[in-house]
């Protein structure tokens, strides 16, 4: 029903995440439960932003298998510090029909937005993306 931005967190002023009332926000786990490198870098200036009452979803991609007691971590980590600047994380999505041991990104039984295996349930992830979008545009009144 409106139009949308798609901005590279590596060329954005931090600025410009003020614009906006509702943002969807991805990130990929890194290694042994990294966050990615344009990330690491835009953290200190997201510090500096008041975000209070900005809606935000999140996807996070990772590797359960590979990586199962990292699982996600960078999504909780940046739903962390996002959440720290007055943001509220919607899109939670459950953790069921996934198979790890820790995650950052998890709250009871649910992740802090979308999880993306590529590696390991590549075949769910359209479904996965699908309904999750249809929950996040409905969470959000749009």
């Amino acid at each position: 029903p409106g139009e949308i931005d798609i901005h590279n967190i590596g060329q954005t002023d931090p600025g410009t995440l003020l614009k906006y009332e509702y943002m969807i926000v991805g990130v990929p786990t890194w290694n042994t439960g990294q966050m990615q490198d344009d990330w690491e870098a835009f953290l200190p200036k997201l510090a500096e932003l008041d975000l209070t009452g900005k809606k935000v979803a999140m996807f996070g991609l990772g590797d359960q298998n590979g990586y199962g007691y990292n699982f996600l971590d960078a999504l909780g980590m940046l739903a962390d510090a996002f959440m720290d600047r007055g943001a509220v994380m919607w899109g939670m999505w459950t953790t069921k029909s996934y198979q790890f041991e820790e995650s950052k990104a998890t709250v009871e039984d649910h992740f802090l937005g979308l999880g993306i295996d590529q590696d390991g349930q590549k075949d769910l992830t359209s479904s996965r993306i699908k309904d999750w979008l249809e929950e996040v545009v409905d969470q959000f009144g749009i």
